[in-house]
């Protein structure tokens, strides 16, 4: 168990390596391999400090988070077309504002997979996350719909094997007071 996570990481960086290179000559093969090593031998360290050792990660399950990333890319064109008809439209202001909210995803790994996925959709951006505590932007109060359901969040649970979450208390901070109706004379 404790060889199987550094030879599978440095089986994916080679593999990386040897896709994006494209070269089988003996010269390129060396600099993979060994390049692949020193970025094994370096990170183990840090990759144990965020997921944990070997012996004690979160089991995940490949085929929940295969389907939270389905799910989490049938989610990015819906949010890009609603932020293009906000700004597009003059009838429809944006009404930006920060949104604070906690998570009982424990593992570090899982609040960093919720906070990039938060980032990834258009509408949103994390903007910091300190413990179990996430401070959201959000261009529309909308833009915000699957985090205020929990959807991200069980998900995710899922795809690391523990309870999903309960929808979380959202507190709503607008950017700036609403802007005055125009005056039509």
């Amino acid at each position: 168990m404790r060889v199987l996570r550094p030879l599978m990481l440095f089986v994916v960086l080679l593999g990386f390596w040897q896709a994006l290179s494209a070269r089988v000559d003996p010269l390129f093969i060396t600099i993979g391999v060994v390049s692949s090593a020193a970025v094994t031998v370096f990170t183990l360290r840090l990759i144990e400090a965020v997921v944990g050792p070997a012996d004690r990660a979160p089991r995940l399950s490949l085929l929940h988070l295969i389907s939270f990333l389905a799910w989490l890319l049938t989610r990015i064109p819906p949010a890009g077309l609603q932020v293009a008809l906000v700004v597009l439209d003059p009838r429809r202001p944006p009404r930006p504002g920060v949104v604070h909210f906690r998570t009982g995803l424990a593992s570090p790994a899982a609040r960093t997979l919720l906070a990039n996925a938060i980032t990834l959709v258009p509408g949103t951006i994390t903007i910091n996350v300190t413990g179990d505590e996430f401070t959201v932007h959000a261009f529309t109060p909308e833009s915000v719909g699957d985090l205020a359901s929990a959807e991200a969040q069980s998900r995710i649970a899922r795809a690391f094997r523990v309870p999903p979450d309960e929808p979380p208390l959202m507190i709503w901070e607008p950017v700036h007071d609403e802007l005055p109706a125009e005056d039509p004379t």
